[in-house]
């Protein structure tokens, strides 16, 4: 029993390192969006949408018939 201890600790080690390591990357690397881009991402979200009374997919579709 004590091999797959030792062996199951040494993975949760492991695991921990990887994870430490990633959260410390992101602490040095990620920094909040600004104010101009987060504005810029509402005017994106924002956009009005086209609508078209013809389908620009299927130029035979005919609504009145269906398909």
């Amino acid at each position: 029993m004590g091999k797959v201890k030792d062996k199951l600790t040494q993975q949760q080690d492991k695991e921990f390192e990887l994870d430490l390591s990633y959260e410390e990357w992101l602490r040095d690397n990620f920094k909040e969006p600004g104010e101009d881009e987060i504005n810029r991402m509402e005017k994106k979200l924002y956009k009005p949408y086209f609508i078209s009374t013809k389908p620009l997919n299927n130029e035979t579709y005919n609504p009145l018939k269906g398909a």
